[in-house]
């Protein structure tokens, strides 16, 4: 079975719940999104095994790979609605990396979609660079 890559994005740059949803996504080993965001993207098309890509604050951050399916967790947080998840094993944080190509390599959703589907190369060579060692 062959792995899809995903873009997460944690929210939009200088948003107050971007750094909570951060948070939120880290302390709960998934990827969180408002249920009613607009521009959901292909969360539901995610499968155990895709990799997810975090991106933060203009920047991709840390990677996972995903142990579940798209799910509804009224225990995450029914509050407040941010309870549309995507399990994963761990979160890798490592390097800020620029977001720079991401169009380009786009597969799925819109550009303004919170989870995007990118193409393999893109994201593997985004990975390496957020593997490299900081100097």
């Amino acid at each position: 079975m062959n792995k899809n890559y995903y873009v997460c994005s944690v929210g939009a740059p200088k948003k107050d719940y971007s750094k909570e949803n951060l948070k939120r996504c880290i302390d709960n080993v998934c990827f969180t999104l408002h249920k009613e965001n607009k521009q959901k993207g292909c969360i539901k098309d995610i499968n155990i095994n895709d990799i997810l890509i975090l991106k933060y604050d203009g920047h991709f951050i840390g990677y996972g790979r995903a142990s579940g399916s798209f799910k509804i967790n009224e225990k995450i947080s029914s509050d407040d609605g941010w309870n549309w998840i995507i399990p994963v094993d761990m979160w890798i944080i490592g390097s800020k990396t620029h977001i720079y190509g991401i169009k380009k390599s786009q597969e799925g959703g819109t550009p303004y979609s919170t989870v995007r589907k990118v193409k393999r190369d893109f994201a593997l060579d985004k990975i390496k660079e957020m593997n490299r060692p900081i100097l």
